[in-house]
């Protein structure tokens, strides 16, 4: 079996749906309170655990996320060109249902990384650099990113040459 979990993080709850990929079929749901004011993450776990309970199953192949809330994912970007990070962090917000509440462009510098620290966004936006362009910019960020306090994935959206650098 190849199974899926499905997460939506709503503005009131965080929904998970089990689903077995290779039958097509769902196994179970279940859903927590979006714990916006706190962690998004908090909310996830209890969804999770209770979507345990319901089928048993604790490992999944592929882990698939959005969100349907107006706003409630908080997200943050950095990248080259302050116009395009801008641009790239308001579309991809549009599409997961985030609020983009701070870029960066160029290097990151340590204040930067105060305010990332103390504003914690549920999501990092790391762009920058087109295919076969500027390298530098995204493999600096992505060392200073690396070096925050805050625990929160990060999509790298940049320059495909630097890309798997920056991901390590």
């Amino acid at each position: 079996m190849s199974s899926a979990l499905l997460i939506d993080f709503g503005s009131t709850h965080t929904k998970v749906t089990a689903v077995d990929m290779t039958e097509r079929k769902i196994l179970g749901t279940a859903k927590s309170f979006t714990t916006i004011e706190t962690d998004i993450r908090h909310g996830l776990k209890h969804a999770i655990e209770r979507l345990q309970q319901k089928t048993g199953i604790d490992q999944f192949d592929q882990k698939l996320a959005c969100s349907s809330a107006a706003g409630g994912l908080r997200m943050m970007a950095s990248g080259l060109v302050e116009s395009l990070t801008a641009e790239a962090a308001r579309l991809a917000a549009l599409g997961a249902g985030a609020k983009v509440i701070r870029t960066f462009h160029h290097e990151i510098t340590d204040c930067d990384l105060q305010h990332i620290n103390e504003e914690n966004p549920d999501i990092f936006l790391l762009c920058g650099g087109t295919d076969g362009g500027n390298r530098h910019v995204l493999l600096h960020n992505a060392e200073v990113i690396a070096k925050s306090t805050g625990d929160f994935p990060i999509i790298i959206a940049g320059n495909r040459v630097a890309a798997h650098d920056a991901a390590k």
